[in-house]
């Protein structure tokens, strides 16, 4: 399994796996690239409130194709890359410090437009786009803990995915025995599939003795708090959801 940076290797699982409506080149425009220095006065800003009041930092919002996506920025994370193009957007986030190539967690937010549009149940497309060995040393790992339906219709299927040991070269400075573990959270509406993943990178574990158990995803997703993804920047219980700790 290759997650150099896990929303990359989504993208490419992807693109790889479901035919996306065929767009005209003409009618394409050149994808939006931001890079950590980009950022600088938003990093600032998290800095600043965390000092004052590290408890209730961060608030992340951002409108993303028609929906307005919202989940809180915990520990030290911010922003470091962001890209978009008319049918893809892709952000990442990092704790302070750390960097997309020597980070241990790391948080993306994805989006696809017209995906949710396909004949490909999202159960399906959980299973295409996270459950692959490519680059695993040992069988790799993709479980279902939760699924169903937020208020407003949206699908959801939350899945924990990895490999307890990926091969040299996986990624920059990859040394084999490396292990890497991410949490999904799929979000399908009538158009488009958005996806927000919680990642860690580490030490090699065995199966069954991941970094994150399954009986501590909700508590791991809790720390997002609620998780929006709404029409008409309202957020409320139909456009939302939770995790709760055990």
């Amino acid at each position: 399994m290759t997650m150099m940076r896990p929303a990359m290797a989504f993208v490419a699982a992807l693109l790889g796996a479901v035919a996306l409506p065929s767009v005209p080149l003409a009618a394409q425009t050149p994808p939006q690239v931001r890079n950590a220095p980009d950022f600088a006065g938003v990093t600032g800003e998290f800095r600043s409130q965390r000092a004052a009041n590290a408890r209730d930092c961060c608030a992340f919002t951002a409108p993303v194709f028609d929906r307005r996506i919202s989940f809180t920025l915990f520990d030290t994370f911010e922003p470091v890359y962001a890209a978009q193009d008319d049918r893809q957007f892709i952000q990442e986030f990092v704790p302070q410090g750390a960097t997309v190539d020597n980070w241990t967690r790391m948080i993306t937010l994805s989006a696809f437009r017209g995906l949710g549009a396909t004949d490909v149940a999202t159960t399906e497309m959980q299973n295409r786009f996270f459950n692959t060995s490519k680059g695993c040393e040992q069988p790799n790992f993709s479980r279902v803990v939760a699924s169903g339906r937020l208020g407003d219709g949206t699908e959801y299927n939350l899945s924990t995915n990895g490999c307890g040991s990926t091969a040299a070269g996986g990624y920059p400075g990859a040394t084999s025995g490396r292990g890497e573990q991410f949490l999904a959270l799929l979000l399908r509406d009538a158009q488009d599939v958005h996806v927000l993943q919680y990642a860690v990178r580490g030490e090699g574990f065995a199966p069954g003795r991941e970094p994150i158990g399954d009986d501590a995803v909700d508590a791991m997703m809790s720390r997002f708090g609620a998780i929006g993804f709404c029409r008409n920047n309202a957020t409320n219980g139909d456009c939302s959801i939770a995790f709760s700790a055990p």
